[in-house]
């Protein structure tokens, strides 16, 4: 720790890369797991002030140490090892980063400095709102004034980081403060919308506006309408817009959005015909759609707009649901389709249409290389905290526009949170058979023999 107070730049920059490394440090696992991390918050807490003053202190020294981005990143390890053992230091923390974002907004030269800056206002926002909601306010209260001069400055540079701390910190709230209330109506403007790296931080935080405070979203809601449309007009962005709607379909009663449904699902086919690759983001909308609404809500809605719905099951759903990814999304796809298949009386009467959905969704249950994938795309929690990502691990720095926060993050609402997909589908088909006996046996004999012995692996699984 005495070398972070070295005069010499080199040296307390390799001072502050050790500590950092130090952190990161994990003992070798007994089991498959990560195993506990050699320096945890109980030994890193007696030492936790003179840490964080010594580091502070360096970004203050005139001069290369200002934007030294290997004390900041060891700033932010600190911040995420030492955990709930932050909260005595957090105001302090996050009025020093509140000065030093001042500074670096008149010059924002240095990307990876600027991103770990973010990164550890988000891992205090992270780690110290969830263990002590309360604090929501206090933090609130030290960010918005500084985030607002970025907003109001339009500096570029750091719009993208503001919406991901800001819908982190709305989504950790029970409703929507008067600064947030405040704040909503311009995040509508044309202007907010241009910039291709303020997109997905945007959407997220309407997304988080919808969840916290859908009666003040309600009242402009024709405004979020707007940019969903405008989203859904460019390939770039209209998996955005999809994301959008599910998290409108998640907030919004039927009969709040009722007379809008039309325009919203004519929308969303004719995009469908110039975009066959949006189809996979379409259907997972939908299957948010039947988790909400209902099997049958999904069927008189796309008769209401002359979409046949056994064409749509056949040619749309089941086409495209196998791509849809992420693990919280395929399994509601799965279930959604599960519920299609024995709730809509229509489809048994159009067996085209039901062999085809039915084969569909018995092939995602039994490969799990769409969950396998996302899964192994994304860091363990543990190895996310280990290994942020910078912002110039994209090659370009600020021209990539948009890098996620990784202590920002959140988590995919899960419709069926108390359901089990392979498990529904087993009991829903049994419950149609019960119902209807012998229909599932009738149906079953149109498919090939290979579709009948994976339906059957399926069944008694």
């Amino acid at each position: 720790l005495t070398l972070l107070e070295h005069p010499q730049h080199v040296v307390h920059t390799y001072a502050a890369s050790a500590v950092e490394r130090m952190l990161t440090v994990r003992e070798t696992p007994t089991t498959g797991a990560d195993g506990p991390r050699r320096f945890p918050a109980s030994k890193l807490t007696p030492m936790l002030q003179q840490l964080l003053t010594s580091l502070f202190a360096l970004l203050n020294r005139p001069g290369a140490s200002q934007e030294n981005a290997y004390v900041m990143r060891a700033i932010m390890r600190v911040t995420v090892v030492a955990g709930e053992g932050m909260a005595p230091f957090a105001n302090v923390c996050i009025n020093a980063l509140n000065g030093i974002l001042g500074r670096v907004c008149a010059n924002p030269s240095n990307p990876t400095f600027n991103h770990f800056l973010f990164e550890t206002v988000a891992s205090l926002v992270r780690y110290i709102c969830a263990a002590t909601p309360s604090a929501v306010d206090s933090f609130e209260a030290l960010l918005f004034p500084p985030f607002q001069q970025v907003l109001q400055l339009d500096i570029s540079e750091f719009t993208p980081y503001v919406f991901q701390v800001l819908a982190q910190l709305l989504e950790t709230r029970t409703g929507l403060s008067p600064a947030y209330e405040s704040l909503f109506p311009p995040l509508l403007m044309p202007t907010m919308w241009e910039r291709p790296g303020n997109i997905p931080p945007l959407v997220r935080l309407i997304c988080a506006y919808m969840s916290k405070g859908k009666a003040h979203v309600l009242g402009k809601i024709e405004s979020v309408l707007g940019v969903f449309q405008k989203l859904l007009s460019t390939r770039a962005t209209d998996a955005h817009a999809f994301r959008l709607l599910s998290a409108l379909w998640g907030s919004f009663d039927m009969a709040e959005i009722r007379q809008y449904l039309n325009a919203i699902f004519n929308l969303c086919l004719t995009r469908l015909q110039s975009n066959k690759k949006c189809g996979s983001s379409l259907v997972a909308s939908l299957a948010v759609f039947v988790a909400r609404y209902g099997a049958g809500a999904l069927r008189e809605q796309l008769e209401g707009v002359h979409a046949p719905f056994g064409m749509m099951m056949q040619k749309v759903w089941a086409e495209y649901a196998p791509g849809v990814t992420g693990a919280v999304p395929r399994k509601t796809v799965i279930v959604s389709s599960s519920r299609l298949l024995t709730e809509c009386p229509e489809l048994l009467s159009q067996p085209d249409a039901f062999i085809v959905l039915l084969q569909a969704v018995v092939a995602m249950i039994l490969s799990d290389h769409g969950i396998a994938a996302a899964v192994s795309s994304q860091q363990t929690a543990e190895e996310a905290e280990d290994c942020p990502p910078e912002a110039n691990d994209t090659g370009g720095g600020y021209a990539a526009a948009y890098v996620e926060l990784s202590f920002a993050a959140t988590g995919e609402t899960d419709f069926y949170a108390s359901e089990e997909s392979r498990r529904f589908f087993s009991t829903s088909l049994q419950k149609l058979e019960s119902a209807k006996p012998g229909t599932l046996a009738q149906l079953g004999q149109r498919l090939p023999p290979e579709k009948q012995t994976e339906l059957q692996q399926v069944l008694q699984g």
